[in-house]
Order: C-alpha cells, then sequence, then structure tokens
C-alpha cells in the first residue's frame, strides 16, 4: 500500500549540513540519517514504522543499524499563543514569599559582577568573529526559532546594526529552507537585536 504523508523531514546529522556554505569540509566520516513523517492518522504512521524497521537488517552490515529500536508515532505539540486580558486574572503578591536564607545572595551582602573585557575594534579593513563583538542566544517555537544578539559593548551597536540586516541573516541561513522569513527587530535600549526566524525547523 501508499500512502501519502502531509509532510517528511530528513536531515544526516554529522554531515555539516546545517552550515551551509560555511561548511568547512564535505568529507564525513559518518553520519546519521534522521527521517520523520507526519500524518493525521496513526495507522499510517505504524505502516511506516513497520517498512523503515528492515533498514536495520536489510541494508549495508556493519554501517545500518537502528537507533531506539523501531520508532512509535508520537503527537506533535504546538505553539499556539492566544490574548487572555489581564483584568481576567487575579494576582497576589505576597513580599513573604521573596524572602531567601540564602546569604550569598542576600540583599546585604551584595555580589560584584565580573568585569568585563570591553573588545577594541580597530579602524579599518579589519575582519571580526560575531562572537568577539557580541553575546548570542537562540530559542525555538513550533516552526520558528530566534537569534538573540546582544552587543558586548554598546559602542558596537551602530556597526553591528548596519551589517546585520534581516537580509544578511538570511542569506547565511538560507540553507534552512526556500519558505524562510526573517524578521528584525531593534532593541537600541539595551544594545540588541532579535531576529525572528519563520519557516526555520521545518
Amino acid at each position: 500500500a501508499v500512502v501519502s504523508t502531509q509532510s517528511t523531514g530528513i536531515e544526516c546529522l554529522g554531515s555539516g549540513s546545517n552550515y551551509g556554505n560555511d561548511i568547512e569540509s564535505s568529507e564525513a566520516r559518518e553520519v546519521v540519517i534522521w527521517a520523520s513523517v507526519r500524518h493525521k492518522k496513526k495507522a499510517a504512521l505504524e505502516l511506516y514504522a513497520k517498512e523503515i524497521a528492515g533498514a536495520s537488517t536489510g541494508m549495508a552490515p556493519g554501517f545500518t543499524t537502528m537507533l531506539g529500536g523501531r520508532p512509535r508515532p508520537t503527537p506533535i505539540l504546538r505553539y499556539k499563543p492566544f490574548f487572555y486580558s489581564k483584568d481576567l486574572v487575579d494576582i497576589t503578591v505576597n513580599d513573604s514569599e521573596f524572602k531567601s536564607t540564602n546569604t550569598e545572595f542576600s540583599p546585604t551582602q551584595p555580589q560584584s559582577p565580573p568585569e568585563e573585557t570591553i573588545p577594541v575594534v580597530s579602524e579599518g579593513n579589519q575582519s571580526y568573529r560575531l562572537e568577539e563583538l557580541a553575546y548570542l542566544r537562540s530559542g525555538d517555537k513550533g516552526n520558528s526559532a530566534n537569534l538573540g544578539i546582544i552587543c558586548r559593548d554598546k559602542s558596537l551597536y551602530s556597526a553591528l546594526d548596519a551589517r546585520l540586516t534581516s537580509a544578511a541573516v538570511k542569506d547565511y541561513l538560507h540553507h534552512l529552507g526556500e519558505d524562510l522569513e526573517v524578521t528584525k527587530y531593534n532593541l537600541p535600549g539595551v544594545g540588541a537585536f532579535n531576529f525572528v526566524l519563520d519557516n526555520a525547523l521545518g
């Protein structure tokens, strides 16, 4: 029987595909194929699980195996944000809940943050890695991901703002798919940028 799936996904973990054009070498010594299918009916996915099980016994001996045994259908959890008026939420704050017996972080013993080394950016034609000039954080929700970039010093904000455009980020990550959409949000007050990558995770 032929079953038409709603969507499929195949990734070669270890091949460096996530680096796009910036992959350092195309010679992979070992890869793991991650394959997934999506269907509304559980029975269709169970059929796929039975068929794919043959990969561990019918393909190249010594080179192919199945990690974790035969796959089992699992539900897809989606992120669905919605608006709920704060007037409908009863909030009570009790000061006693915020007291701590941990003297290490007691208000009477303030902790001094470690000294931050501000990067020195020379004038002229220079090349820097982004991590030398900014902190980077990322996250994901559903089919979207985000990249948070915080300047190590606010004096670098204008230079990074001019170079870190939505078009530049989309071009760098174009291998994530043709439907990739990149939206840039500027946070000048904290010297940061937030890039939302829609349709980035398949």
